[in-house]
């Protein structure tokens, strides 16, 4: 059939209200694309809606203002708990390891014998934290305690280390927030909560300074009650093992000693022990005999609860006493010898030092600075001292890199205990006078010491007082916190953490 002749009969058959296959077919088609235009079209339009809604809950913005907990009718956000939950768990997150705590676990992790979790114990914690804040916030605000210039410059420095972390770490400082306390947290929120910690704390220190305070007969009574803690033991020992030899099998695997075994190794320790303390009664030295044997010797004595620490703080014991004491535990026999006991008399001090390190030099970029560079910049700025307390003060704004710098490298009124140990042993050295300069090294750098002078203020009194006032300010901490109501919100809190 010709094309004009297959365009007649199409006609006619229209005409006739008939349907053409061909146009049928080509009509079929294009209502089926259609139709599937406008379902990708659908389908795209949703999951663009879910997509964008995902992105929206993963921000924490939905989440962010649900009420996660009441406290005395009083709402706090999901961000504020959250804040409060990451510093808790970050307190406990330095040391995860040594607690078995395995950080990315923590809602199915076991914390307790009462089938409670880490998530569980942080969030307790992170509320037991929140209702002391806000109590200690409330009775501030009644007392008219608010934050002054110094309280404000508390909270810029704060966060203006954070905010240097930030970009030490390459994170922008809302996502370094993030990071820290959670999607839920932002910048707002970590300086709303900063500021009411801020605020509780110089609240609790008010309190504490009109509320705790102790005379020496009180501070007295509370040592004798605590001797052994506070009290200085001169003596010495040497530890004489009983352990078993060692032994293994042909694979390498340990052996364990028999009764027998442990029982004659425990004999030859006891008759070594006697017989340096014989040897030592006779006139020996105890250090020199630890030497020849090869045994651990010790002078220090700080727990009366070792086994040879209750010997040495028995209040029965006497210059000269020396005697064996066995320790069964730990299989082992001490030959122990007591000089005297005495209160820890130590005096406060007062120091200024300038801390030197790499910081003080000027290097090239890629040179690393050697301990003798840093200990030669430290004597060249001693050098230029002219003598005098001031002008060391103004040597150690000028150079120092510590963060008292600015108050002229002074610290005031020091107790025993404070600094790190060659730091305060150099203050501590005898014949130690006012006006003495030295320089030392620590793990932070190399000091330049200019010593003060001595206090008033023995140590034992210091601990003492300290003790009590600490002892008290945790009862009425917890009074507090007690005295505050939280109603958890768990649609919200489940958002913490």
């Amino acid at each position: 059939m010709s094309a004009s002749r297959e365009k007649k009969k199409r006609q006619e058959l229209l005409a006739n209200g008939t349907v053409d296959p061909k146009a049928a077919r080509e009509a079929e088609k294009k209502a089926a694309e259609r139709k599937s235009n406008i379902l990708y079209g659908t389908i795209a339009a949703v999951f663009v809606i879910v997509t964008v809604a995902l992105l929206v809950y993963n921000s924490g913005i939905i989440q962010r203002n649900q009420t996660a907990v009441t406290i005395d009718g009083e709402k706090y956000t999901v961000a504020e708990t959250s804040y409060y939950y990451n510093q808790v768990y970050q307190n406990y997150a330095s040391f995860y390891s040594a607690l078995g705590m395995d950080p990315t676990g923590l809602k199915s992790q076991p914390y307790g014998d009462d089938g409670s979790t880490y998530d569980d114990f942080f969030k307790e914690s992170a509320v037991d934290s929140m209702k002391y804040i806000h109590a200690a916030v409330k009775a501030a605000k009644a007392a008219n305690i608010t934050l002054d210039s110094d309280d404000e410059a508390d909270v810029k420095a704060n966060l203006d280390s954070m905010k240097s972390a930030a970009a030490q770490y390459g994170y922008s400082y809302g996502a370094y927030v993030k990071a820290m306390y959670g999607s839920t947290v932002t910048a707002s929120v970590v300086e709303s909560c900063l500021r009411d910690q801020i605020l509780a704390s110089k609240y609790a220190s008010h309190y504490s300074d009109e509320n705790f305070v102790y005379t020496d007969d009180e501070i007295l009574a509370y040592y004798n009650e605590h001797k052994d803690t506070y009290d200085l033991i001169d003596g010495a020992y040497v530890t004489v093992s009983g352990a078993p030899e060692a032994k293994t099998d042909d694979e390498g695997n340990a052996i364990e000693a028999t009764d027998e075994e442990k029982s004659a190794a425990m004999d030859g320790a006891k008759m070594a022990a006697d017989e340096i303390l014989h040897a030592f009664n006779a006139g020996q030295s105890l250090e020199q005999l630890a030497e020849t044997k090869d045994i651990p010797y010790s002078t220090t004595i700080s727990s009366a609860s070792t086994v040879y620490g209750q010997w040495f703080y028995d209040e029965a014991r006497k210059g000269g006493d020396a005697d064996v004491i066995v320790d069964e535990a730990s299989s082992c026999y001490y030959v122990a010898v007591f000089n005297s006991r005495e209160r820890d008399n130590a005096l406060d001090y007062s120091v200024r030092h300038i801390l030197v390190t790499a910081d003080n030099l000027n290097l090239a970029d890629g040179e690393e600075a050697t301990n003798e560079q840093i200990e030669a910049k430290a004597n060249e700025i001693l050098a230029s001292w002219d003598g005098t307390e001031e002008g060391f003060a103004n040597l150690a704004k000028a150079n120092s890199q510590d963060g008292n710098a600015a108050e002229g490298g002074i610290y005031e009124n020091v107790p025993k205990g404070q600094m790190v140990a060659a730091f305060q042993d150099w203050c501590y050295e005898d014949g130690r006078q006012s006006g003495d300069t030295g320089i030392v090294q620590t793990s932070y750098g190399y000091h330049i010491m200019y010593f003060v002078g001595y206090g008033s203020t023995e140590y034992w009194h210091y601990a003492c007082e300290n003790a009590l006032r600490s002892d008290a300010q945790s009862a009425w901490q917890t009074e507090l916190t007690n005295s505050a109501t939280a109603e958890i919100n768990e649609s919200g809190m489940k958002n913490v953490g």
